[in-house]
């Protein structure tokens, strides 16, 4: 998707969310910070359908989602139909958000989440191969590990050598910028949790990164 690029024109409101959409919705935290409430006004504008707030909302979270889509799954077009997807959920479903205190990208990251749950999903049923799985294959093999880390970046390679939940906690902290409240509503799991997954995916990313310290 090229910088800019608007595709979804709002003249009548759209069709009722899922119940699946209507559940993510239900996000609790403390009290919000004058970020959040600055957000949450913008929030508040999108969910009467005010076509400039949901343009902004869009313009803010599809990079992000793509992002994080990408460091999961290698691949520019299935990141880019991912978070298309995900946008269009979010606008679907944005009047049953309920303002809680997080973030709404909180919110908006745990629809990504579920998508890329379906997504492995579907492909294990269809018996096709997870482009993260080829990518890993790809790191025996030293030219096609320097060439991808020409082209992806450094970090994008080490990931692989994460499991799932590290890798997610990775991008959702140190590249999303979440605290681990807003990234264990995110991936359903405890702060606790979360701070032990943090801990393993740094020690992998070190042994990766600098292996010549270990």
């Amino acid at each position: 998707m090229q910088a800019g690029y608007w595709p979804i024109r709002l003249t009548t409101p759209l069709e009722e969310p899922r119940s699946r959409e209507a559940a993510e919705a239900e996000v609790e935290s403390p009290s919000a910070s004058s970020e959040v409430s600055r957000e949450w006004e913008l929030v508040r504008r999108a969910q009467t359908f005010e076509e400039e707030a949901i343009r902004a909302l869009y313009e803010t979270y599809y990079p992000k989602v793509y992002n994080y889509a990408f460091m999961q799954l290698g691949d520019v077009h299935t990141a880019e139909d991912l978070a298309s997807d995900v946008m269009l959920k979010m606008i679907e479903s944005i009047q049953s958000f309920k303002f809680r205190g997080l973030p709404f990208g909180a919110w908006v990251f745990r629809i990504a989440r579920n998508r890329l749950i379906d997504l492995h999903r579907r492909r294990k049923r269809r018996g096709e191969v997870d482009l993260s799985e080829t990518l890993s294959t790809a790191l025996a093999n030293p030219q096609a590990l320097a060439e991808r880390a020409i082209e992806r970046g450094q970090l994008q390679i080490a990931l692989k050598h994460l499991t799932d939940e590290q890798r997610q906690v990775i991008v959702l902290k140190f590249i999303e910028g979440y605290d681990n409240r807003s990234v264990g509503k995110i991936m359903g799991r405890s702060e606790g949790a979360i701070k032990s997954l943090q801990h393993r995916a740094l020690g992998s990313l070190r042994r990766v990164l600098h292996p010549e310290d270990y």
